[in-house]
């Protein structure tokens, strides 16, 4: 447990100013943006903060990059570290995932600030059911994607020795091809079965139901399925913990060696 203290201790340190500049481009950028916006200022600020949270899915990947990019310019230290791979991907992991969270947190507080600005707040707490659950699947979101960013990654480091700058090229076309592979496998009977699986019906509740109100010229909506495919939850976990574990043994294997 110490050892991997000492490792995300070791991680925000190499990716902190990069955490604080996002915090700050979380503010700066709708406020500036609105100000030039052709529409009121709490609106722009709205817009663009809610759009910053959305855009919060990339920035694992980036913080992540960083990280495993700074290692490989220190192989010295980085490939004789006693600490494994798991050990390794979890300080990792834990402090892109929880920066991400802190940042996308802050941009949220930016979003609800502007609210405060409107004319009207009285929708604004039905809203906020509506809008924590959009938030935790963007950050659900973000941990798969990051899974599939460190399989490419993996992919990458272990060809870019042999091929050079090709290896960017290469890594981007094999990512196409997986995409192609995926929605071809979602056609497939197995995996239709599977997913539709449990759908569990939300209906039943009205924050989650979706949601729909004006404030001046602006619309704001949460319309949204009223249906949450369980099976397709299970399925989704189990691949990209096979496609984690794959990608933990081939750069133990082939980068770390």
């Amino acid at each position: 447990m110490r050892q991997l203290r000492g490792l995300m201790k070791k991680d925000w340190t190499l990716i902190k100013s990069h955490v604080l500049l996002a915090l700050l481009l979380d503010v700066t950028i709708p406020i500036l943006v609105a100000f030039f916006y052709p529409m009121e200022v709490w609106q722009g600020i709205l817009i663009f903060a809610l759009t910053i949270m959305a855009l919060h899915l990339l920035l694992p990947l980036v913080l992540l990059a960083i990280l495993f990019t700074k290692e490989m310019d220190r192989p010295d230290i980085f490939f004789h570290s006693t600490a494994s791979i798991h050990k390794i991907n979890a300080s990792k992991f834990f402090i892109a995932i929880a920066a991400t969270v802190v940042s996308f947190t802050w941009a949220g507080v930016i979003a609800l600030a502007a609210l405060w600005m409107a004319p009207e707040l009285s929708s604004l707490s039905e809203l906020i059911p509506s809008g924590g659950f959009f938030s935790v699947v963007i950050l659900v979101y973000a941990v798969g994607i990051s899974i599939v960013f460190y399989f490419f990654m993996t992919i990458f480091f272990s060809i870019k020795p042999k091929i050079g700058g090709f290896a960017y090229i290469v890594t981007f076309g094999l990512f196409f091809v997986f995409l192609d592979l995926w929605s071809t496998f979602q056609e497939t009977g197995i995996y239709k079965a599977v997913a539709n699986f449990w759908v569990i019906d939300l209906s039943g509740l009205d924050t989650l139901s979706g949601f729909s109100t004006t404030y001046g010229n602006l619309v704001i909506s949460t319309e949204q399925s009223a249906t949450f495919p369980f099976g397709q939850l299970i399925v989704t976990m189990v691949l990209l913990s096979l496609l984690y574990l794959l990608s933990a043994y081939w750069f133990e294997k082939k980068v770390r060696v």
